[in-house]
């Protein structure tokens, strides 16, 4: 069911899905968070992601998802290099810190400049205070296969497994869900659970409800289509959250969703407004 929105102006709904809040039946409960991240605001992304992690604390819930870029919001490289945060930005370590005071594992995004210069899109992994992941790349998972007009990120290679809860799961980003190779990594790592953040950026800006609902519906076949493909082939449970809403230049188609082993969509939000998705993934994810 939907639930009015609290104070945070930029989320217009919530919903819980359906048997989440009875009880985690050995499972694992998330917060799916489909939010606007302006762009270049560090600090107000921050304070968002914050309270959303507070608001998962008190669902019950052990990891929550923000959508790709969130904390940095969509950067373009060329444009502003200014907006791009090394993995030493302080608010990567407060975010950790937060998630590990409210004991929610976050699954955030940034564009990153590494320390040789290099721009990437980049998902990590904070709990129990810090950066965390299986080897060498420490909670850090680099988009591998870059999307039209990211041109100026350089790919990285390497799949990382996280764990969270007693449940392995991988991550894969946007544009990468048209490629079997990141959720074929998951598996093989002995992931059952795939993280899906999301930030594609419409052609052209949204200027009333039919255009919305245009853009909403292209990204919505597309995310879900392969989200269900790969669910199905794979045996995955796929978590989904996309940035929604305007920034300054760009506009995003929002939506989060939980998708199951057998392919069907289990728990969603209706549309391409901000919002958030509190679900439970059934059974152990071992």
């Amino acid at each position: 069911m939907l639930l009015p929105a609290d104070r945070r102006g930029e989320l217009t709904g919530r919903a819980l899905a359906p048997g989440a809040g009875a009880g985690h039946h050995g499972g694992m409960r998330v917060l799916l968070a489909a939010i606007r991240c302006p762009k270049g605001d560090i600090e107000a992304n921050l304070a968002a992601h914050r309270a959303l992690l507070a608001e998962a604390a008190a669902a019950g819930c052990a990891l929550a998802l923000f959508p790709e870029m969130s904390l940095t919001g969509s950067v373009d490289p060329v444009a502003h290099p200014e907006w791009l945060a090394g993995l030493d930005h302080p608010a990567i370590a407060a975010l950790a810190g937060a998630a590990g005071e409210t004991g929610v594992g976050a699954c955030f995004g940034v564009a990153e400049r590494s320390p040789g210069g290099a721009a990437h899109i980049t998902q990590l992994f904070a709990a129990d205070g810090h950066v965390k992941g299986d080897g060498e790349a420490g909670g850090v998972q680099r988009k591998r296969h870059l999307g039209e007009d990211e041109e100026a990120f350089t790919a990285a290679t390497e799949p990382v497994i996280f764990s969270c809860a007693g449940a392995r799961f991988g991550v894969a980003i946007c544009a990468e869900a048209g490629y079997d190779g990141p959720f074929d990594a998951a598996a093989a790592g002995g992931a059952r659970l795939v993280l899906f953040p999301a930030a594609p950026g419409l052609y052209g800006r949204r200027t009333g409800e039919a255009s919305w609902r245009e853009g909403f519906a292209w990204w919505e076949g597309s995310a879900l289509g392969d989200a269900r493909r790969h669910a199905r082939r794979l045996g995955l449970w796929i978590a989904l959250a996309g940035q929604a809403g305007s920034t300054v230049d760009e506009d995003f188609p929002g939506l989060a969703a939980l998708v199951g082993p057998d392919g069907e969509v289990s728990a969603r939000l209706p549309d391409w407004r901000p919002g958030v998705l509190v679900a439970d993934v059934p059974g152990r994810v071992p």
